[in-house]
């Protein structure tokens, strides 16, 4: 009995001494704060800078900055002001920040290592990344912002082709509002304006500005440097953009600006395979690559300055491909280094295509042209919001130029003679792209009774098409589209007159839209 009094005596003793250590901890937190916490290096994290920013142990925080230093509560911490997602490349992750819900890469590294890139290649690169500065406000400034600073035009009416500017729809709701906005400042050469989202994360506002600048070749003036400053508890609430001189005096630079583009894209001619070769050529013959050039990051310094590095050479290239109606689209990745190049849509599909490098020594003239993934990736991988753009598998315009070239080698004509020229006119070299071609050919044209002309050197291809009418396959191939797609249409007919001419194959529609 007296055992299990004394165990009982200690049992109790025990709970009254916990009893009292759990009222001296809540009573004074910081008095335990560090027990059982090991020694440890400090770290630091950097905020609100781009990929390639460097980072330096001595170097001290910037006035304003965000940083681990800065005593912000556990709920401050969680609006995540902190741009985790801005430097995901770097841990091997995929942008998400402030995209749409569900978005999944379309495009897959391929499996095989990188090759080692030839030194004359690797250094035709030059890609700068958007460089974004996050500032924190103090209460009284951010109240004047608020009270004393304007919007801007919010770009609220603006809608964007989801075949032309495909980042645009990466985006979420909020996003695309603040996308818009950017946009819409942008084109007014409008540097400061109050943001419309408060609601708006440091990384997915990171990821919003690359969308913008990777969508828009055309505002040439707008740098890759970029600042937005917040209230302490998370709330976004000024923008600051940057422009290049050219924003001095907008008149006379867009003057230039169109000019340069029109003497290239002036040289397209033919289907659309046609005019991206011209495109590609014509950029190789007014280009020289240089690391000094001035504002080399825009489509601007090639096209005027005729000097530029990979972004200069990719953004000047999907901008005139676009003002031709063909979908072009700013990639951004490494290729040894931080590179750009575009992907383009032609009428089987998506092709890379990288024209800074077929204008190297060390490559060829289009040894970077109209690849797939799978070939590209050899010495290319896509980085950033760039890995939602579409897949690019190859298909009918891969390797054409290298058919060419043995055509002309090993298809002389009689006794030495050069082969007879092809008839200017409309190529097709697959039974879709034929679809396509008539498709747009009819829809551009409207109702009436006309006839136009399509050529292929493909003899299947030509079989294929003579099927298609006996069969009737066309009618739910693209007839049926083309009723549907043109107002209080009636009725549509289309006869095929289809004959060979010296080994070349003429598919000559007759149409009655009515």
């Amino acid at each position: 009995m007296k055992v299990i009094k004394g165990l009982l005596a200690v049992i109790l003793s025990l709970i009254i001494m916990l009893c009292l250590l759990i009222g001296l901890c809540a009573a004074n937190p910081e008095l335990f704060k560090n027990f059982g916490k090991k020694d440890a290096p400090d770290t630091e994290e950097t905020a609100g800078v781009s990929d390639n920013a460097a980072e330096s142990d001595t170097e001290e925080e910037p006035e304003g900055s965000l940083s681990d230093n800065d005593s912000l509560s556990a709920d401050e911490a969680e609006n995540k002001l902190i741009a985790d997602s801005y430097f995901a490349e770097e841990k091997g992750d995929i942008p998400q920040a402030g995209l749409r819900g569900g978005i999944t890469p379309l495009y897959t590294e391929p499996e095989t290592k990188a090759d080692s890139v030839p030194d004359a290649l690797k250094a035709l690169t030059g890609l700068e990344l958007p460089e974004g500065e996050l500032v924190i406000l103090d209460d009284a400034e951010a109240d004047r912002i608020e009270s004393e600073l304007s919007t801007g035009p919010t770009g609220d009416d603006l809608d964007f082709d989801k075949e032309f500017y495909p980042y645009y729809h990466m985006l979420d709701t909020r996003g695309k509002h603040l996308y818009r906005q950017l946009y819409a400042n942008a084109t007014e050469f409008n540097p400061v304006f109050r943001s419309v989202e408060t609601d708006m994360p440091w990384s997915s506002f990171s990821n919003t500005f690359e969308a913008l600048f990777n969508d828009h070749p055309e505002l040439y003036w707008l740098n890759t440097g970029y600042s937005a400053r917040y209230r302490n508890s998370g709330e976004c609430l000024e923008i600051r953009l940057s422009f290049n001189r050219t924003a001095n005096d907008p008149e006379a630079s867009s003057e230039h600006f169109n000019d340069g583009a029109n003497a290239i894209g002036g040289q397209a001619s033919g289907d659309e395979y046609e005019q991206e070769k011209r495109v590609h050529d014509a950029i190789r013959e007014a280009f020289r690559y240089s690391l000094s050039a001035e504002m080399n990051q825009s489509a601007y310094s090639g096209l005027v300055n005729h000097s530029t590095v990979c972004a200069g050479y990719a953004r000047a290239f999907q901008y005139i491909m676009q003002n031709l109606g063909i979908p072009c689209y700013y990639c951004r990745g490494t290729a040894g280094e931080p590179h750009a190049w575009n992907i383009i849509k032609l009428y089987d599909g998506y092709y890379n295509v990288d024209v800074t490098w077929d204008d190297g020594d060390a490559g060829g003239q289009y040894a970077y042209f109209n690849l797939s993934d799978a070939e590209i990736g050899k010495d290319h991988r896509r980085k950033g919001l760039s890995v939602y753009l579409p897949a690019c598998e190859g298909g009918n315009y891969s390797h054409l130029e290298d058919e060419e070239a043995d055509d002309g080698q090993e298809s002389p004509g009689e006794e030495g003679e050069a082969p007879a020229e092809l008839p200017e006119g409309v190529y097709c070299r697959s039974l879709e792209e034929y679809y396509d071609l008539c498709k747009k050919e009819i829809n551009d044209t409207g109702k009436g009774i006309y006839s136009f002309d399509i050529y292929t050197t493909d003899r299947s291809v030509y079989d294929k098409c003579v099927d298609a009418y006996t069969n009737r396959k066309v009618e739910t191939a693209y007839m049926k589209e083309c009723l549907n797609e043109t107002e209080d249409a009636k009725g549509l007919l289309v006869e095929l007159d289809a004959k060979e001419i010296d080994g070349v194959y003429k598919l000559t529609q007759n149409v009655q839209f009515w």
